[in-house]
């Protein structure tokens, strides 16, 4: 099977649609996904924050793709979406397009860190939106690790909620950013969880006890990563 990862911009409007509504709609659910009017809005923003891979089939077919947030201030790209058309996980496409897109971000805007949010399956669980077991594992084989961070999502929508109990995972770790064998530099993560609360709910709040328990695990020179495959993590 053929599979071709093409950046939003090189392909017509109408597919753009057709994957936010064929592959985004029916793999999150409303509190993690941002409605359709922002997403196409937010790609035709001239500052190129946000950006969109799409990965088509051998007949053109939409397959998958993902959706990235670029944060220049602090050089780290947040994969914001990442999925496979429904009845089409589980046979690679997903670690193709992973892998295909976080090459592509590298070549574009040489991020510091490449990042995404994974629930935490024993708080998650299939409510017919994909098996948060299933896709901890899938982003562990692909060697993501967790940034030890008490994270959680911020409100995406202005009467929304927070969705707590995340994982914050690395995607891609540029070499100028790691500290030994099971660190990062906490500098570039502290400035993400920072502009990504203000950019979602218009404010950093200190006295907020998650806000504050979140800034405090990066305040130090460095934040550990755990390996999901070999590390316990402690509730």
């Amino acid at each position: 099977m053929g599979l071709d990862v093409r950046d939003s911009k090189d392909l017509p409007a109408s597919k753009t649609e057709e994957f936010y509504d064929t592959v985004l709609a029916p793999s999150f659910v409303d509190s993690e996904l941002i409605p359709r009017a922002e997403f196409l809005a937010d790609l035709n923003d001239p500052r190129g924050e946000t950006v969109a891979s799409v990965a088509l089939g051998d007949a053109g077919e939409i397959l998958g793709g993902a959706v990235g947030q670029w944060f220049p201030q602090c050089r780290v790209m947040l994969t914001a979406y990442l999925a496979t058309r429904p009845g089409r996980r589980g046979d690679g496409v997903g670690g193709k397009i992973l892998r295909a897109v976080a090459a592509d971000w590298q070549r574009r805007v040489d991020p510091l860190l490449i990042v995404g949010e994974v629930e935490d399956p024993r708080h998650h669980t299939d409510i017919g939106f994909g098996d948060p077991e299933r896709r901890l594992k899938f982003y562990a084989a692909a060697g993501a690790k967790i940034i030890r961070v008490p994270y959680f999502q911020p409100a995406i929508h202005a009467d929304g909620d927070r969705v707590p109990h995340l994982f914050l995972m690395t995607f891609a770790v540029a070499d100028e950013c790691r500290r030994g064998d099971h660190g990062i530099d906490a500098a570039p993560v502290r400035g993400f969880l920072a502009a990504n609360l203000a950019a979602n709910e218009g404010s950093v709040d200190p006295d907020d006890p998650a806000t504050a328990a979140l800034l405090d695990a990066v305040s130090g020179p460095t934040v550990e990563l755990l390996d999901p495959k070999t590390t316990r993590i402690d509730p």
